[in-house]
């Protein structure tokens, strides 16, 4: 995959004094749109000026993760394409991967999704909030269903999982993918903004 480096950021200019900053880079395993969204809303919280480009890259873990699989499908994602920079050199800061699956804690089964992010040599993760499935949903998912599927079937609506979501259908709307993603990376950001206390030489 060879990347027009110019063509893949956009880069929003508050002011003619932005365009002397340096611009803070961010590369996302996916190409949703909602995914990018959310990167770029939440790296812009602490840099300047942000430009975010998603690639489509495999997860390499089931399409519907479990458990340990979403933190393993979430770092596979930031770490292809944080090979794909370092090969075409597109000299990008963060590398960021999101992974949705289903947990289990507590003999209960819940939906989340995992941020891992990467930059040259350090790595953190965040997640989103946890919400509990029903139980009829859980052993569709756990006999081989996805749950975008499953959505899109009792909404009798096709790709929810772009749109709304199944927290945006679930919560009536009032907690939609681009809000819990934000929050995700903002966590799975915040070693890095505080790496003194969490990147200390040992």
């Amino acid at each position: 995959m060879n990347v027009n480096f110019k063509s893949c950021f956009v880069f929003p200019f508050r002011s003619a004094i932005i365009l002397l900053m340096k611009i803070t880079k961010v590369l996302i395993g996916s190409e949703n749109r909602v995914k990018i969204e959310s990167v770029r809303q939440s790296f812009s919280r602490f840099f300047k000026s942000v430009g975010v480009k998603g690639l489509r890259v495999d997860s390499g873990v089931p399409d519907q993760p479990l458990n340990d699989d979403i933190f393993v499908g979430a770092k596979n994602r930031a770490e292809h394409v944080k090979c794909i920079n370092d090969e075409q050199q597109l000299n990008a800061d963060f590398f960021v991967g999101i992974e949705g699956g289903i947990l289990q804690l507590h003999n209960r089964w819940f939906q989340c999704s995992v941020v891992c992010m990467l930059d040259q040599h350090r790595e953190s993760f965040g997640t989103t909030g946890l919400y509990e499935l029903p139980n009829w949903i859980i052993e569709k998912l756990l006999a081989g269903s996805e749950l975008k599927h499953i959505i899109d079937e009792l909404v009798q609506h096709p790709n929810t999982n772009a749109k709304q979501s199944t927290l945006g259908f679930l919560t009536n709307g009032e907690v939609d993918r681009l809000q819990n993603n934000t929050q995700a990376i903002t966590f799975a950001l915040v070693p890095f903004l505080q790496d003194n206390l969490y990147f200390q030489p040992k």
